[in-house]
This record gives C-alpha cells, sequence and structure tokens, in this order.
C-alpha cells in the first residue's frame, strides 16, 4: 500500500483487553490489531478523537495480572471499530510489546528495525 502512512507493522492479537474511558470500562473480546504504536479494537462506541485512554492487554484470561497497562489516545472510530494510539507504557510491558509484535509479525527483520528507528511509542 504505497500511500499507507502507518509507521509499525500491524500483527493479529486476538487476546481480550479491557479499555478504559472516561471512567468507564469496556471489555474487548479480541484485538482486531495490534502494533508497537497502537492497535484496533472492534468496539461498536462513539468517542471523540483525542480522548484518552487506558488499555489492560489481557496475556492470560485467567490471571488479569499478566497484563501490559498502556495509556492511548483514541484517534478514530468507524464501523464499529475503535483505533488508539498508544501515547505511555511502562518499560516492562514495552518490552512485552515489541516481543508480541515481533514474534507475531510474517516480517521480523522490519519489525527489529522499527523498533531500532522508535525505541519508545512515539
Amino acid at each position: 500500500m504505497p500511500n499507507d502512512k502507518r509507521r509499525f507493522t500491524r500483527v493479529h492479537f486476538g487476546v481480550q483487553a479491557e479499555m478504559t474511558v472516561n471512567g468507564e470500562l469496556y471489555a474487548i473480546d479480541r484485538i482486531l490489531n495490534l502494533s508497537i504504536g497502537g492497535c484496533l479494537l472492534p468496539l461498536n462506541a462513539e468517542f471523540t478523537p483525542g480522548s484518552t485512554c487506558h488499555l489492560k492487554i489481557l496475556m492470560d484470561e485467567t490471571n488479569s495480572e499478566l497484563s501490559i497497562l498502556i495509556d492511548g489516545e483514541i484517534v478514530r472510530c468507524e464501523k464499529g471499530a475503535i483505533a488508539v494510539k498508544f501515547t505511555g507504557i511502562d518499560p516492562d510491558g514495552l518490552f512485552h510489546l515489541h516481543g508480541i509484535v515481533l514474534y507475531n509479525s510474517h516480517d521480523s527483520q522490519l519489525v527489529e528495525d522499527e523498533i531500532k528507528r522508535h525505541p519508545g511509542l512515539l
């Protein structure tokens, strides 16, 4: 896709998540796609672009302690999906996020290059 403005490789990572926006919790059955910089969630809700959110990616359905906590900003709401840009994550969470994207990608070298170019989220 030559006009693709994405900076990071997207991978399918169908785990559950929870998103909190304005103090309200939304359960997400599965993440549609995930990158080092954001994700797409199947959620039929209207939010103002620029709204802050908190995302909890549940790595183990039976143990909510095994999760990645990420701060984000809603960038788009359309067709039953919410696009979130990640704005903050702790170092351990970033390490796990890098690993998830790296090992679920079809082009690990491209992902490694992205991580080198953007060692944080921004």
